[in-house]
């Protein structure tokens, strides 16, 4: 963005929020605004974003190489209890995206997880089974 325009830089975690804050000022990033809200609050709290990045909470099976133990750490209940998360968390961010800007309208959805519950049936339930405009 080059430092033009805004950028809205949203966290669920407080703590986290700090060091958001640091790698920012350290990366030189001086049109970015830091809120520490649940996401499913924004499309009651703000909206109409031009463009959106949702990096959702996920089980973290794509980091296995780190950290071997989350293979046996998660069970199929708890994957699918994350991805009634991330389900919620995409459809408001669909609700907080201006789909009339004729500057974006976009959305990303990212997760580091490789399962295809957290990340296909995701995109298929947000979409309503058409993935024709994705």
């Amino acid at each position: 963005m080059k430092n033009t325009g805004m950028l809205l830089s949203n966290d669920a975690s407080k703590e986290r929020t700090k060091a958001l804050t640091a790698n920012l000022h350290r990366l030189g990033v001086n049109n970015a605004v830091v809120c520490n809200y649940d996401g499913l609050a924004f499309p009651r709290v703000m909206g109409n974003f031009d463009r959106v990045l949702l990096d959702a909470p996920c089980s973290g099976t794509g980091v296995v190489s780190k950290d071997p133990s989350v293979k046996q750490s998660k069970d199929e209940s708890e994957i699918l209890k994350i991805a009634e998360m991330q389900k919620k968390l995409l459809l408001a961010a669909i609700d907080s995206t201006d789909h009339n800007s004729k500057t974006g309208g976009y959305i990303v959805y990212s997760t580091c997880s490789v399962l295809v519950q957290e990340n296909e049936w995701v995109v298929d339930y947000a979409s309503n089974g058409d993935m024709s405009n994705l």
